[in-house]
């Protein structure tokens, strides 16, 4: 009987790993159709050429509501080779995301800090390493639980650390669905016209303080955002 109930627990496990899967193979699809069908209103262009210019590493933030848009963006118009983010590790959907990430070619870290802090900071480590040499990255400050334009401090410490070039990104189409959730995620539809927009990039130092970079990071990333909506 104990045979019986270890093994039904095995494949219970392995339909839901194999449903994650199929979840964010599936978001990574729809988001190919979206790059290639919607049509694109870019402002801010500039801003993207002279934080390329400064050689540092670049780190694309925007809030959770705009992360649709931003990934249809990057794989239109940018690659999703380009980068390697965060996810939410320990948590289903994290899983859903590292698939999603994983099928448009980024790198995902699954990052659990309650559950195994060590390896969490061995991640975050290898994140660092890998901006340091030459790949993206991308990050809602305000994910993955909100409040809604409430920075965590993952976003300012990474910039920190890489001492990155922050691109800050708003991105709105009125032809989308808005999830009845914290962030009023957005999800554009097929043929949608996206109005991008990037702000003027933040050069962060080491040596910068924690609170006035989150400090710079809001003041940009509402501003975009507006901006978007506009």
């Amino acid at each position: 009987m104990g045979h019986r109930s270890t093994q039904i627990y095995t494949d219970m496990a392995s339909l839901t790993e194999q449903s994650l899967a199929f979840q964010g193979s599936a978001l990574a699809f729809y988001h190919r159709i979206l790059a290639r069908t919607v049509r694109w209103q870019i402002e801010g262009q500039t801003n993207v050429t002279k934080a390329k210019a400064s050689e540092r590493p670049l780190l694309w933030l925007f809030w959770h509501e705009q992360l649709s848009i931003f990934v249809t963006y990057a794989v239109r118009f940018v690659g999703g080779e380009r980068f390697t983010i965060v996810t939410l590790g320990g948590d289903p959907r994290g899983d859903i995301l590292s698939r999603f990430a994983s099928t448009l070619g980024a790198t995902p870290y699954g990052v659990d800090m309650q559950g195994n802090p060590m390896e969490a900071g061995r991640k975050v480590l290898r994140i660092i390493e890998a901006l340091k040499g030459g790949k993206d990255s991308f990050m809602a400050p305000d994910g993955p639980d909100g409040p809604a334009f409430a920075p965590k401090a993952g976003a300012s410490f990474l910039a920190r650390k890489a001492e990155a070039a922050i691109i800050p990104v708003g991105g709105f189409t009125k032809a989308g669905y808005a999830l009845r959730r914290w962030d009023k995620y957005l999800i554009p539809l097929p043929l949608a016209r996206l109005h991008m927009v990037f702000g003027e990039p933040i050069f962060v130092n080491k040596r910068d303080k924690e609170e006035v970079v989150t400090e710079q990071i809001v003041a940009a990333l509402t501003a975009v955002y507006h901006q978007a909506r506009r």
